[in-house]
């Protein structure tokens, strides 16, 4: 299977074609204004892949960290690597094979789209079709002679920002952002600001993220790597694809804490917590308790784990309690302390609830008098105040007795 014509090659091939006619066009929202470009007809063995493509970004972390004779630039050094472009057909067709299956789909479907090419062949909006019918098409040539040749549009001269804007405004827009998983955005927008130079407005403006929520998303990377880094796996991502919440439930609590090493302990005990983490289950709500029942916590772990504390300071024993939460074998013994903590702390909650509820009850019975009084007006209706008021004044009577009795 070939995957990409020389660049050469390419560039004559495009270059010839952009002179011939061709009677369709296709809307694309290009360099800040929707553009009816032309649609040609190019081979199928013709396009490159864009290495740079966001929905990418994380998968190829993942081949580098499991691949450690590849440079860390091997995606970005050379978009004309036969290596690079035949790792990132592989990733390619395992995303296609993903939710939205094009396999599936492209077993029976023709082409409706064009795909988007730079000038220099690189495809900017189709990879996965592309690697789809490649694969088809190499299978079975005869079933699948209509993707021999395929539509595509051709850009004109541009810049790397103009191609990023047109990626997103076609393919990060709210509708289709299931499609990308929240590390491969985070990991995209990572290196836009640190390898490319983007700053926060850039991001914003192409991106249309505001800068809180771009913060928020960069440091839930920052404690996906460290997290991921604990546990042995340090760069597959995938294990942390529907630990969202998780991390999100960190950044905003650990801010609330006061030391530093108080942060420490939370961070490594939301990570055990974290363990167990996935869509629909409780652990979002475990980091949260976890963070405003740290003290608690704390002390359960110090008696589990026997740590002296006599003549200790709060930051040396929670020094000793962070290195034991690092050690992969306490992991599941101290989240098992963790979440006993929390559910003697859920229930005194529920305890101190139910002690308080008759003041509660009875401020509340108060507030609503308070209410009635200030709301009488010369159209309020006097019918039943006053057989309920004396039902009150006996209620009051029981109420205070109650109350009052020392016994």
């Amino acid at each position: 299977m070939e995957l990409g014509w020389s660049l050469p090659k390419r560039k004559k091939y495009l270059a010839d074609l952009l002179k011939s006619e061709v009677p369709n066009t296709h809307p694309v929202p290009f360099q800040g204004k929707q553009q009816y470009m032309k649609v040609y007809s190019v081979p199928l063995d013709l396009p490159r892949y864009r290495l740079e493509n966001g929905r990418t970004t994380g998968s190829q972390a993942e081949y580098l960290a499991a691949n450690s004779d590849f440079e860390e630039d091997f995606f970005r050094v050379d978009g004309e690597s036969d290596a690079a472009q035949k790792i990132q057909h592989g990733i390619l067709t395992n995303l296609a094979q993903g939710a939205k299956n094009l396999f599936r789909e492209f077993e029976t479907a023709e082409q409706e789209e064009p795909i988007i090419l730079s000038q220099l062949g690189y495809v900017i909006n189709g990879n996965r079709r592309l690697s789809t019918w490649r694969t088809l098409y190499n299978d079975d040539p005869a079933k699948f002679s209509r993707f021999s040749s395929i539509d595509a549009i051709i850009l004109p001269p541009c810049d790397d920002r103009d191609l990023d804007r047109l990626e997103a405004d076609l393919q990060l827009k709210e509708d289709l952002k299931a499609e990308y998983s929240w590390t491969s955005q985070a990991l995209m927008m990572r290196e836009k600001t640190e390898n490319f130079k983007y700053n926060e407005l850039e991001i914003s403006s192409i991106y249309s993220f505001r800068k809180n929520q771009l913060q928020e998303l960069l440091d839930c990377l920052d404690y996906a790597d460290d997290y991921l880094e604990s546990r042995g796996t340090p760069r597959q991502y995938s294990i942390v694809e529907d630990k969202e919440f998780a991390f999100r439930q960190i950044c905003r609590n650990r801010k609330k804490l006061k030391t530093p090493t108080s942060k420490e302990v939370f961070e490594k005990t939301a990570f055990c917590l974290t363990d167990e983490a996935a869509e629909g289950t409780r652990t979002y709500a475990e980091i949260q308790k976890a963070a405003e029942n740290l003290d608690d916590i704390k002390e359960d772990l110090s008696v589990e784990f026997e740590i002296d504390d006599t003549n200790k300071t709060e930051e040396q024993v929670d020094a000793e309690l962070v290195h034991i939460l690092e050690e992969a074998e306490n992991f599941e013994r101290a989240r098992e302390v963790i979440q006993e903590t929390l559910v003697s702390a859920a229930a005194r909650a529920r305890d101190k609830k139910k002690e308080q509820h008759v003041s509660r009850f009875v401020l509340q019975a108060k507030q609503n008098l308070q209410d009635a009084l200030s709301g009488i007006g010369n159209e309020s209706s006097k019918s039943g105040v006053v057989g309920n008021l004396n039902e009150i004044e006996a209620l009051i009577g029981e109420l205070r007795k109650w109350a009052e009795d020392d016994g």
